[in-house]
């Protein structure tokens, strides 16, 4: 799906993200091989699979990216202050992703955003 934003409606989005891509920059997305398609339940599943992993965790985050022709979709956690773990001294589960899609329901629920927050650690962008 492309992104039709203009620059001023993304660029509220770019000052925001910016604290999460510092945070995640050392994950190796390049590294990935792309998939077809990532789709909403994949992002679900690895939350809910990997919650036990991270005791601390208030909330999980998704954040996806254009890189080319392809997005990188990062999965994580977000400790109580929404400060995503790998930035306290609590490590958690990432999951990094390179797709050539995302799939309806994951699109639906990025919306116009680049990030989707579950949980309760702040209001979702």
């Amino acid at each position: 799906m492309p992104d039709r934003r203009d620059s001023r409606e993304t660029a509220a989005d770019d000052r925001f993200l910016g604290t999460f891509e510092v945070t995640l920059r050392g994950t190796g997305a390049r590294r990935v091989s792309p998939r077809g398609v990532v789709r909403y339940r994949d992002v679900v599943s690895f939350l809910v699979r990997n919650r036990p992993r991270a005791p601390e965790a208030a909330a999980g985050a998704v954040l996806r990216r254009r890189q080319g022709p392809v997005f990188v979709v990062q999965t994580f956690f977000l400790d109580q202050e929404g400060v995503p773990l790998g930035d306290t001294e609590a490590s958690g589960p990432v999951w990094v992703c390179r797709a050539r899609r995302l799939d309806e329901e994951l699109c639906a629920a990025f919306g116009d955003k680049d990030l989707i927050i579950f949980g309760e650690a702040g209001p979702s962008c």
